[in-house]
């Protein structure tokens, strides 16, 4: 196999097996219309195949990753999304923490993949100098009386087209506000705790997933939780970003998302793990949103290639179960 330059150019370099190297010296993809994308990372475009591989069916190429350098992102599935006692319905987000417990945590554990518990949990100095925008979130609510206030049209309405108009009005409480107690299904009675603070009861994984983070403590690779304090996960610089940090230092460079809300903190992260760099999947059928239909589609659109790639819980239990390990016998590759 001959080698191939990866120097700046407007296309990417075609080897001489049909397959093309898509990306820069120091991150590239390789592509073939027989096997799709090789998002396995070897040191260079001409090097052995990685192993142990798996591939992952997709909304359009099949992707074919890394185990090792691959890791599972759960993002947000805590009790304050999620708990009956906090409020809430049963709804697509306790469908994908069924598909998660079901299959893409076990997968994941099967294969060797990481697994992050990303969610929210503010830290009390954090609180001093959060943005307006946060602020707005979750202390703020739809008014449905005339306590709301409507904007009034103006001359630039004409010529923009229609405005959806929501009147807002101030909630009580707000992030780091006391929740109070709440009944759980046993009877027994918890404080919830401040909004959004980490360490409290509100902002512990949900149920079975804590569970689960508990048994991933025992792993081959153990589980890691990390807090975030915006919607995305993967904001600021990789020097002040915790979990960042972690997945450059363990070579973490395919992310396979799920969690809540998927039009909102899923989303955030993966468009800001896109920007740094990072292979982004998502695995539709572990996440979920209490949006409109209309929100699901346009995550559904831009993530299968603008942002990355859509996949399952379900497509990745497949791959791992045809899991290639070692090299073949005949010497074959991918």
């Amino acid at each position: 196999m001959t080698v191939v330059s990866l120097a700046a150019s407007s296309a990417p370099a075609v080897r001489s097996s049909s397959s093309v190297v898509v990306g820069s010296p120091s991150n590239f993809w390789l592509f073939s219309h027989r096997h799709g994308f090789d998002m396995t990372h070897p040191a260079t475009p001409d090097a052995p195949p990685v192993y142990p591989r798996l591939t992952l069916t997709t909304s359009n190429s099949p992707v074919t990753i890394a185990p090792a350098k691959t890791a599972l992102v759960i993002i947000d599935m805590q009790n304050f999304f999620l708990s009956a006692a906090m409020g809430r319905k049963r709804g697509e987000g306790h469908e994908a923490e069924a598909v998660l417990l079901e299959q893409g945590i076990p997968a994941a554990r099967e294969a060797g993949i990481q697994v992050v518990w990303l969610t929210w949990g503010i830290s009390e100095e954090a609180i001093k100098t959060l943005p307006p925008t946060v602020w707005r979130i979750f202390g703020w609510e739809i008014a449905d009386d005339d306590q709301g206030f409507e904007v009034p049209a103006g001359a630039d309405d004409q010529a923009s087209g229609p405005f959806i108009r929501v009147p807002e009005r101030k909630s009580h409480g707000g992030i780091g506000s006391e929740l109070g107690s709440v009944t759980l299904a046993d009877g027994s009675v918890v404080d919830a705790g401040k909004m959004l603070l980490r360490d409290q009861w509100n902002t512990r994984l949900h149920g079975p997933l804590e569970e689960a983070f508990e048994a991933g403590q025992r792993a081959a690779v153990p589980d890691v939780r990390f807090h975030k304090e915006r919607l995305s996960g993967l904001w600021g610089d990789a020097h002040s970003n915790h979990l960042e940090t972690f997945l450059r230092k363990r070579g973490l460079q395919t992310l396979l998302f799920a969690g809540v809300n998927t039009d909102q903190c899923v989303l955030a992260t993966v468009q800001d793990a896109s920007s740094k760099g990072f292979d982004t999947v998502l695995l539709r059928d572990g996440c979920g949103t209490t949006s409109p239909e209309y929100a699901r589609q346009m995550v559904d659109f831009n993530c299968q290639k603008s942002w990355g790639f859509i996949s399952s819980c379900e497509a990745l239990a497949r791959g791992v179960k045809g899991m290639v390990k070692d090299k073949p016998m005949d010497g074959g590759g991918s």
